[in-house]
């Protein structure tokens, strides 16, 4: 179930200003080791230990990869790569890495059978509980009562335009 909090957009100048969107909230984190056991509950003859062994070494090689500047594709779930967000020169002898790279960051892109369109069929979307309707929503703090009626997903993603 995908939960989410209801958002008035503040920005001032935005074609969406004072319009109301839904944020997606997040029930909890789960990190290597929850994932590992969570797998070992799935019928499969390897422990946790074993699985999360791979998985960890998985994560290492896909930051290696990625940091020598290839893409990593994992099937039916995304394709890791790096990304640079750069500010612009005015003509190509101003360029300069130091200057106008300002960071680098992980790209996932969704592929196989875990695309948008995949995602939204199959999502069941339902408000979070208690909260106050209209604060920002914070990553984490989704604390379903399980009041709230099921709401159809709509296919698009609504904050778009905030």
């Amino acid at each position: 179930m995908l939960h989410y909090k209801v958002y008035q957009n503040k920005s001032k100048g935005n074609k969406a200003y004072g319009k109301w969107f839904a944020r997606a909230t997040v029930n909890q984190t789960i990190d290597l080791e929850h994932l590992a056991e969570h797998m070992a509950n799935h019928n499969t003859p390897y422990s946790k230990g074993a699985i999360y062994g791979v998985l960890t070494d998985m994560v290492n090689c896909i930051r290696e990869l990625v940091l020598d500047g290839n893409a990593v594709k994992i099937p039916n779930l995304a394709i890791f790569s790096a990304g640079l967000k750069t500010k612009g020169a005015d003509n190509l002898n101003d360029f300069n890495v130091a200057t106008n790279v300002l960071s680098a960051h992980l790209r996932a892109r969704p592929c196989g059978d875990f695309t948008r369109a995949e995602l939204t069929a199959a999502a069941r979307v339902q408000e979070a509980g208690q909260y106050n309707r209209g604060e920002k929503a914070e990553e984490g703090d989704n604390k379903s009562s399980g009041t709230s009626g099921n709401v159809p997903s709509t296919g698009g993603r609504g904050g778009d335009d905030a």
